[in-house]
């Protein structure tokens, strides 16, 4: 395949990685409070993170996050904030993909496979910690500062949403090896 057939693939990749998630992130899977959230949309940017490495995922993430803003879904308070809690979060979701090498060869792929999807999500939830402590930070109960409210309620879905991504990309590695070859 030439070079300009295989970067169209890898466009088209992410065009539809980008709508997948979005319309995962559709799906409402809230967990005692809406903070604690499991976020669909984290598996397929990081299945293509995995298949076509961190670059084009990123992209993808970030498409999904500026569609969440534009269709209507993200939760607006500053420019600021809405572009670090969409775009920006979303594409860090995507260092997923710096193990994608190890967790191919088969070697121990379910150590690399947990350890990427803890990567990727402090990666993404660090930036939701951050928008967290100071534009959400007024919602935090008075007796508790901004920065241990949004640590404790990003940590804990960051915690979450590693989890949910390292069995679905256990499940994936395991059963539906195809989804990630390249």
């Amino acid at each position: 395949m030439s070079d300009k057939k295989q970067k169209l693939v890898v466009y088209l990749e992410v065009a539809m990685v980008s709508a997948v998630a979005l319309a995962l992130s559709y799906i409402p899977l809230q967990l005692f409070h809406a903070a604690l959230d499991l976020s669909l949309g984290f598996i397929p940017v990081a299945i293509l993170a995995v298949r076509k490495g961190v670059l084009p995922a990123m992209l993808a993430g970030a498409i999904c996050g500026l569609l969440s803003i534009l269709t209507g879904k993200a939760a607006f308070l500053t420019v600021v904030q809405v572009l670090i809690d969409y775009p920006v979060a979303f594409a860090f979701s995507a260092l997923v993909g710096i193990f994608s090498f190890q967790i191919k060869i088969k070697r121990q792929f379910t150590f690399w496979i947990f350890l990427a999807s803890f990567t990727g999500a402090l990666a993404r939830w660090f930036w939701h910690f951050i928008a967290g402590a100071l534009f959400w930070g007024s919602y935090a109960p008075k007796s508790v500062s901004p920065w241990l409210y949004s640590l404790l309620t990003n940590g804990i879905s960051c915690l979450l949403n590693a989890v949910m991504l390292s069995i679905i990309l256990l499940f994936v590695v395991k059963k539906a090896e195809f989804l990630i070859r390249s």
